[in-house]
């Protein structure tokens, strides 16, 4: 098949190497400059395989309790949108104890899978993106983190990490770099061979892959609207009015993907959700962390690349807004309170992405309402996690084959 996928982002890349090499005709569109220009840009890096969904049984009292604040993990900016009405419903009645069960088992399988396919892709393409898998030290807030802390560290295990608990005297001994702030947590999970790589940096090595194979990359391309022939997704409108034809569409353009399914009449409850980032570079410093942090409470990742140490995290529902000044003091703020001699802050490099949220969390993966549209997106904060193989799976959909896991549990249309 001749088939055009939109965005060239982590999920949008990876779904064209695999269409690819299933031996359709690929053509990636995107209005940036490049490759990973958005939202793979600058986030977290943790592959996070055992991740659950946002919608949980405590977040309606958090949003509560966080309400108006620039520094809180979730942020909701009230404002007349009837699309974050329709999809803030969906996603509370997502916040129950059975619902958070039923989302979070299929993304950690697609987690897992995925992140196995992610390694198979480095080591096939010789990919260098800054991979390590040190481990991730999780800090518990509160005795409320601390409680929970065993079915976290169960579920860790089984997906075959090893998992130790931390005591909150013993945080400075597997991470000195947390000495002076080690007293204000209950306790940590040590996850070792929890992973991170630069999401960026596969992102655009793997493009390069894909073009040198025969994939085509349009870039600083716009998209007004996709067209229909007898009912069927079968081009593309560009600005200035040229038209590419396909057999088959594939969204796989962030947030912006429920835009273009609106031009066909399809509906997607994919809600911007704006996460934010600082990364410095560490300059010879010797107060940075040799493992991946994770500030659960505050929701929070901190990232250890070679040279450069990044924080990301929280989350903003406000639209496709600009991002908020207050919020990106506010995150580098964290990174300077919990790192002060772990690099150069005077160069530090704020950055801001919209993720694609999903109701419930789990991805839209499949053929949309419009024969011929299909969608892979609705990551939310995993795309970097979850790209390798969510494209496995709709490259076996759009082939007609079995997919690795059930379809079910990412059909787009399950909102309907």
């Amino acid at each position: 098949m001749k088939i055009i996928v939109l965005g060239a982002g982590v999920v949008g890349t990876a779904a064209a190497w695999f269409l690819h090499r299933d031996g359709h005709a690929v053509t990636v569109v995107d209005a940036a400059e490049g490759p990973a220009r958005e939202t793979s840009f600058a986030n977290a890096g943790h592959l996070a395989a055992t991740s659950g969904p946002w919608a949980d049984p405590s977040v309606p009292m958090k949003l509560v309790k966080w309400f108006g604040r620039e520094d809180a993990p979730l942020l909701l900016r009230p404002r007349l949108d009837p699309d974050l009405i329709r999809w803030g419903l969906k996603f509370l009645r997502n916040c129950t104890a059975s619902r958070y069960a039923e989302n979070a088992a299929p993304i950690s399988a697609l987690g897992l899978m995925s992140v196995g396919a992610t390694a198979e892709l480095r080591e096939e393409l010789s990919i260098d993106d800054e991979f390590s898998d040190r481990g991730t030290l999780t800090l518990l807030g509160d005795q409320a983190d601390l409680a929970d802390a065993p079915r976290r560290a169960e579920k860790m295990r089984a997906a075959g990490y090893e998992v130790e608990m931390v005591s909150r005297s013993s945080i400075a001994e597997v991470e000195p770099a947390l000495a002076h702030v080690a007293g204000e947590y209950a306790g940590a999970i040590l996850a070792r061979g929890d992973a991170i790589g630069d999401a960026h940096k596969f992102t655009v090595a793997l493009a390069t892959h894909a073009e040198a194979a025969g994939v085509r990359f349009r870039f600083n391309t716009r998209v007004e609207s996709i067209e229909l022939h007898n009912g069927v997704a079968r081009g593309l409108k560009l600005a200035g009015g040229e038209r590419l034809d396909a057999d088959a569409i594939v969204l796989a353009a962030g947030p912006w993907s429920a835009k273009l399914a609106a031009t066909v009449g399809a509906s997607l409850p994919i809600y911007p959700g704006r996460g934010y980032s600082v990364t410095i570079q560490i300059a010879g410093r010797n107060g940075a962390p040799t493992l991946c942090v994770v500030d659960e409470h505050r929701k929070l990742y901190f990232t250890r690349f070679r040279d450069r140490l990044r924080v990301a995290g929280t989350l903003e529902l406000n639209g496709f807004n600009p991002p908020s000044e207050k919020r990106a003091q506010a995150t580098l703020g964290h990174l300077r309170r919990m790192y002060p001699d772990g690099g150069d802050f005077s160069q530090a490099m704020h950055w801001s992405g919209l993720r694609p949220m999903a109701p419930d969390g789990r991805p839209l993966i499949g053929q949309t309402s419009v024969p011929g549209l299909w969608v892979d997106s609705g990551h939310g904060p995993l795309g970097w996690t979850l790209a390798a193989g969510s494209a496995a799976m709709l490259a076996a959909l759009m082939a007609g084959r079995p997919p690795p896991l059930e379809a079910a549990h990412f059909d787009p249309r399950r909102f309907a």
